[in-house]
């Protein structure tokens, strides 16, 4: 038995997911018969032939697994949707999601007419588990997936435990959610086979999570700059520095003598673009500078982290190896944005975009920025993402700045610079592994590997267990963790929702500071 998910066709929406996730797959052809046993699971991404139907529901018919969505599914099923508004994701009650992060959708979803799983606060049910024969399908709403292509912003409210939410400019969507939805959703679908779930760890060498800070050197001072540097050697941190080089361009000295330190380019002034050779200009600019003080650099962070096509196409053209924006994603796996026509050779790695000064923009004290952070940080290291927090040098910031490394260590996160993190991510990517299964027997043909890399191995939504990569496994000798599964918010999703005086505030200050 193989556990290879197939899918009918790459959207790029599900290239960015598939890859996300880590699972082991592989386009089918459905022009002769499919057994059960060649695929765990079969995501069908388009409507077909009527032979390509009957194939299908053959393979479900005698034991497969299908994860479709509802728009697909009215051509395989026949099943009726109905469109309606959803606004967040936050699942109530759930045995399959009730994990997740909650999130904002905010847009018309096609939802199944017989949903019976993952009901919001509206009353709405996305979800349905289809039984035909002797398989299972699961139908996801119609244009979910879709939603990971969108690049619109808004300023949205983070959770917090203190009285005022801070709050930042990001990508609308909640990518993290739709990716763990989608998730869940081919877990659940191997668990119902009595199958185990198999993915590559996100992280190298097993980790659960990893850290890094980056630090948007704005028009900070040389002092002020040689602060931070100062705790990152007294805590041994390797942080990425994304330097504004306009300021600094006379003393890039400082970035050249920093030991252990990567450096990459934030920008020449401070200011974003929805033009290209405005962008193209300033990353010229900047680089340049870059260039002449001898400093190499493969990372690009806009200001404000903006993300545009015409940005994105001018980092593309400036060969650059990686990109951070936190309007395109935040606190989610790194993926290659599609542009419009095809995929940027430039990887997208998201960070969590709540700074100290936001933090105290929203009248947190000091102790409630580190109960703010403590949160952060034990959110992310449960749901296997990485710590990327993100800062600017100020003294004022030292002292919150020196805990947060302390506490990182205490929650034993190994630190990487996004270069070397981008690095293994391409790594990654370029894994090939058919895995199968034999009784408790699982064995894996490697085409590629790499010995940083790890497995992640889940037998229920509770058990799972991260080994290093071989070729065979016997689950009964794996050491499984048990893990709670049920997430309660910090701040109830219905609240980060809601516009205050603040939001609007910050928004004005942020368009007059673009267009100063």
């Amino acid at each position: 038995m193989k556990l290879i998910v197939g899918i009918t066709q790459f959207l790029p929406e599900w290239e960015i997911l598939i890859s996300q996730i880590g699972v082991s797959n592989e386009n089918i052809s459905q022009n002769d018969s499919i057994k059960p046993d060649q695929y765990s699971v079969i995501i069908v991404t388009k409507h077909g032939l009527q032979t390509e139907k009957n194939i299908l529901l053959q393979y479900l018919n005698s034991g497969g697994s299908i994860l479709v969505e509802a728009n697909t599914a009215e051509w395989l099923f026949e099943i009726k949707t109905f469109q309606v508004f959803v606004n967040i994701l936050e699942p109530i009650k759930d045995t399959i999601f009730n994990s997740i992060l909650p999130g904002f959708i905010q847009t018309k979803l096609y939802l199944p007419r017989n949903g019976n799983m993952l009901e919001t606060k509206s009353g709405e049910k996305l979800v349905q588990i289809y039984t035909f024969g002797k398989g299972m399908a699961l139908i996801l709403p119609g244009g979910f997936s879709n939603m990971i292509l969108d690049n619109k912003v808004r300023r949205r409210n983070f959770p917090t435990r203190a009285l005022h939410l801070p709050s930042e400019r990001v990508s609308r969507r909640s990518k993290h959610t739709i990716r763990e939805v989608i998730q869940k959703s081919l877990e659940h679908l191997h668990f119902v086979r009595q199958l185990p779930f198999l993915s590559l760890s996100p992280f190298p060498e097993g980790k659960q999570s990893i850290f890094n800070l980056r630090i948007d050197t704005d028009f900070a001072s040389e002092e002020e700059i040689d602060s931070f540097y100062q705790l990152c050697l007294k805590h041994n941190i390797s942080a990425t520095w994304f330097v504004e080089t306009k300021s600094a361009r006379n003393r890039m000295k400082q970035f050249t003598r920093m030991e252990n330190q990567e450096i990459g380019l934030h920008c020449y002034q401070h200011k974003v673009s929805n033009k290209y050779f405005f962008n193209k200009s300033d990353i010229q600019k900047g680089t340049n500078i870059l260039n002449k003080a001898n400093i190499t650099y493969c990372g690009y962070a806009a200001p404000y982290g903006e993300w545009n096509f015409n940005i994105a196409k001018a980092i593309e053209q400036a060969n650059f190896i990686y990109s951070s924006e936190f309007t395109l994603d935040y606190d989610n796996l790194p993926f290659y944005p599609y542009l419009i026509d095809h995929f940027s050779s430039v990887l997208q790695i998201p960070v969590h975009p709540i700074c100290l000064g936001r933090l105290r923009n929203a009248r947190h004290s000091d102790y409630r920025i580190r109960c703010y952070y403590k949160d952060v940080i034990n959110e992310r290291i449960n749901h296997n993402l990485p710590v990327f927090i993100y800062d600017h040098p100020s003294i004022r910031n030292v002292y919150n700045i020196d805990w947060l490394f302390q506490y990182i260590k205490q929650k034993n996160l190994k630190n990487f610079s996004l270069k070397d993190y981008a690095a293994w991510w391409k790594k990654r990517l370029d894994m090939k592994w058919v895995p199968s299964i034999n009784k408790q027997n699982i064995n894996i043909e490697w085409k590629r590997c790499d010995s940083s890399m790890y497995l992640k191995i889940k037998k229920s939504p509770q058990h799972s267990s991260i080994i290093k990569v071989k070729k065979g496994i016997n689950i009964s000798e794996i050491r499984w963790e048990k893990k709670k599964l049920s997430t309660k918010p910090v701040t109830n999703i219905n609240l980060r929702i809601k516009n205050n005086r603040k939001m609007i505030l910050n928004d004005i200050l942020y368009l007059i500071r673009k267009f100063k």
